[in-house]
Parts: structure tokens; sequence; C-alpha cells
């Protein structure tokens, strides 16, 4: 398994445009597919001044590549929203090759810093000729082979899922561990250490995505 970061343009795309135009850094926090050439994603941008919120909401509400964005406005200093696109070469290039997008976020000048996992180095090479081929710039930075030790696993994600819906870390308790191992037909010792790792790993990677 490989880790690798890679800095990738998108000529046209909302986002190269976006965050030219306004000078804003944009994470994306999450991005699924949708059909064979749109998707949705959840983004987040460093945007202050309530008045400029507003501008830059307009502004990637009227993109070509947006089909709906549903923004929310906020007093911390961001804007945050979900934006329903038309056209995603960067979502389509990772759905046709063996990589996860682990992270996404604007450096400047119209170029994203993406940190990808790869299955292996021939789906690396795959989604690097993939982004090129479809108009793409792209440069590898880093790359490292990794264990999986450190990811969040489908199991750890639903039960941290599931735990926080159900009000496990909610005071009081909304449910017991006994409770929530029921549902997943596991011993409640066994459901204390999925979640412990799932907290972990989740925390990690939070802080990570925003060094």
């Amino acid at each position: 398994m490989i880790e690798a970061t890679l800095e990738v343009s998108i000529p046209d795309g909302w986002v190269h445009t976006i965050s030219v135009d306004f000078d804003v850094q944009i994470r994306i926090l999450d991005c699924i597919p949708l059909g064979d050439r749109g998707a949705r994603s959840f983004v987040e941008m460093e945007c202050a001044d309530p008045a400029m919120q507003q501008i830059v909401s307009r502004a990637i509400g009227a993109h070509p590549d947006v089909r709906r964005w549903e923004p929310a406005l906020t007093d911390d200093g961001k804007l945050r929203g979900i934006a329903l696109l038309t056209e995603c070469r960067a979502c389509r290039a990772i759905m046709r090759s063996d990589c996860h997008l682990r992270s996404a976020r604007t450096v400047g000048g119209g170029l994203v810093e993406w940190r990808i996992i790869a299955a292996h180095e021939t789906a690396l090479r795959f989604l690097l000729n993939e982004l090129r081929e479809g108009g793409c710039t792209t440069r590898l930075l880093s790359k490292r082979k990794v264990d999986d030790s450190s990811f969040v696993t489908k199991r750890q994600e639903a039960a941290v899922r599931s735990a926080l819906e159900k009000g496990y870390y909610d005071y009081p308790r909304g449910v017991t561990l006994q409770e929530l191992a029921k549902g997943f037909g596991i011993t409640a010792s066994t459901m204390g250490e999925v979640l412990q790792r799932g907290e972990r790993n989740i925390i990690r990677e939070y802080f990570r995505t925003r060094m």
C-alpha cells in the first residue's frame, strides 16, 4: 500500500476558479461520485468576512460545473457547503483507479494538494495518467509505503457512526456499550476495542489533514 502526495491543477474547474479569483483556501472534506461524470462534494473554505462569504457563495453557485450549491454560512471564519457537480474530472479519475482520496486542499495558484492511498504502484501510475488524459496537470510530491494499521476501517467507521447517532458520546449516554455491541453481534469488550481504535484513527486523521 502506498501513501502519496500529489499537486494537481484542474483548469476551469470550480475549485481552481474560486481559489484563484477570491484567494481563499478550499478543503475538500468528502467527495462522492454521482453518475458517470458528476459528484457531490462537501467543502470548507477559509473566509472570515460575512460579506465575502456571500460573494464567494454566489460565485460557486454560478459556476458552470456546479448544478446546485447548498451553503452553510457560519460566524467562525469558515464557509462550508455541499456542491452537486455536473462535471468532476478528479472524482472520475479516482473512481476508475484503485486509489482513495484521503484529503485535498488548495495551496495557491489554483493548485490542489491531494493525499492519496493507492493499493499498489500500478494504481498510482494509472491515476496520474487518468488525470493527465483528462487535461489536468500533476506533480508527484512524495510517496511512501505504509501499512493499514493507522487507517479507519469500514468496521471502525460504522461503529463510531452508530455510537454517535445513538448517543453513546452524549452525557448522559443514550445507549450502553453492551447495547451497541448487540447491534453488531459482538461482545462489549470487542465493541470497546473497535471504538477505541476507530476514535484514535479518526482523531489522528483529523489533525493530519489540518497541519
